[in-house]
């Protein structure tokens, strides 16, 4: 009976994996060449994931936006069917692969600023159909803001407010503009100042909009004194699953392995606020106290992932019943995502002139429950693996491996901003044209243990 020693390679992380096979060297695995090898594996590891940030885009001096990694654990097994010679004495195989991995992550940031900068701050998808253009300029004795703001609401109430600039070579000057659309269901708030002192010139402009399919706030200019405090939890959820058809032979000591076939991949991430953000504008002087804003909201991303992986692999051995695999994979998906959001935003007090009096801004509640968009776009995929497997009885094998995975399209709620490079201007729209999905990339690195046993 000619005999052969099989050795199974760990199911890459998130992968597929292959059958490993080193003809006609005597180890201490043996299998009958006659028959056709069936094989399951178990792998369970931790894993570390970069998901692409989304719904913020925070510039300037003391501006805290980290990259956040997830944390969590994964699961997946795998089943190979030896298929005999195939291909003038290469060893064929079919491989079914699957897994699923849960990562979590509850973050607190906090943004001191100090001046010049901007911040774009969305809630979900942001508003149905709105715009903000914030222009700042100050030298030694001028300070200028100009702000527009716009918006057409669910429901088809449109709203504008137009801030005239306010120029001042006096000590200071502010203006605080606000609008709530007769309905109830959508408001906008603007605030501009501007001063002029030994130090110079300054100037500062902010503006909000929220109706019932979302809400942004937005700042430019001189934020001295401006703190936002962040606190959210992401959880994702990945998981799928590959059929691949391969080839294994021999070159000396090494395996070589090739393998192909179709891929199925399903990325769920949810982003909450964990309490109200809330944005309290800090004054020039006390002219004018602007209102406090505040959000919260939730997000909902979906993505199947259609496409095919390939991948190659090296066996190498270290003793009779040791081995070291080194792999890499790449993939191409045709790619569907969803986005979904909700959440709640409100202002209320300061002073808002009536004109028979300064009276603090009622409280103004915006419910949101945004509509559900889709975009689809095309991804690719790669993956490196390193893995230490020995036999632990003739027919048992224990892998540890560690594995790099990569993925060039991650939806993200679409942010659509426009800054300059000084952070003194800055220009938001949302609806119309304008993207509500954009794309990022995503970062996987684990850790894992498998056991493979052959029947």
């Amino acid at each position: 009976m000619k005999s052969s020693w099989i050795l199974l390679a760990v199911p890459a992380l998130l992968c597929s994996t292959a059958l490993v096979r080193a003809a006609d060297m005597p180890q201490a695995v043996y299998v009958d060449d006659a028959h056709p090898m069936f094989s399951l594996t178990g792998t369970v590891g931790a894993v570390a994931m970069d998901l692409p940030d989304g719904g913020g885009l925070f510039q300037g001096e003391g501006a805290n936006d980290p990259n956040d990694w997830l944390l969590g654990g994964t699961a997946g097994f795998n089943a190979t069917l030896g298929t005999g010679d195939v291909l003038g004495g290469l060893q064929g195989f079919i491989s079914l692969n699957g897994f699923g991995t849960y990562a979590y992550g509850n973050y607190n940031k906090t943004s001191s600023f100090t001046g010049t900068g901007v911040i774009v701050l969305q809630g979900g998808a942001g508003p149905n159909l709105g715009s903000i253009t914030i222009t700042t300029s100050s030298n030694a004795g001028m300070g200028q803001a100009q702000l527009t703001a716009s918006n057409t609401n669910p429901q088809g109430g449109n709203i504008l407010v137009n801030g005239p600039g306010s120029l001042s070579n006096t000590p200071a000057s502010a203006e605080d503009i606000a609008f709530v659309s007769p309905n109830g269901q959508s408001f906008i708030w603007g605030g501009m100042q501007t001063r002029v002192n030994g130090a110079g010139g300054s100037a500062t402009a902010y503006a909000a909009i929220a109706d019932t399919n979302g809400g942004v706030f937005v700042a430019a200019g001189n934020l001295d004194g401006l703190t936002l405090t962040q606190s959210y939890t992401t959880q994702a959820f990945y998981a799928g699953g590959d059929l691949t058809f391969g080839v294994a032979g021999q070159n000396g000591t090494t395996s070589l392995q090739g393998y192909v076939g179709p891929s199925y991949r399903y990325l769920a991430q949810r982003n909450d606020m964990n309490a109200n953000l809330s944005v309290d504008v800090p004054e020039y002087e006390d002219l004018v106290e602007f209102p406090i804003f505040t959000m919260t909201s939730s997000e909902d991303l979906a993505a199947h992932y259609i496409g095919g992986v390939a991948g190659l692999q090296a066996t190498m051995p270290v003793s009779d019943t040791s081995a070291i695999t080194i792999g890499v994979e790449g993939g191409a998906y045709y790619t569907m995502a969803s986005l979904d959001s909700s959440g709640t935003y409100t202002v209320q007090g300061g002073d808002l002139d009536t004109g028979v009096g300064i009276t603090p801004y009622p409280l103004q509640t915006v419910v949101s429950d945004g509509e559900t968009y889709e975009a689809d776009t095309i991804a690719f995929a790669a993956r490196g693996t390193v893995a230490y497997t020995m036999s632990i009885a003739q027919n048992a094998q224990l892998t540890f491996s560690g594995t790099a995975d990569y993925l060039s399209a991650v939806a993200k709620p679409a942010v659509n901003a426009s800054i300059s490079d000084d952070n003194t201007d800055v220009t938001y729209q949302s609806g119309g044209t304008n993207d509500r999905i954009a794309w990022g990339q995503m970062l996987n690195l684990s850790g894992s243990v498998s056991l493979t046993g052959q029947f």
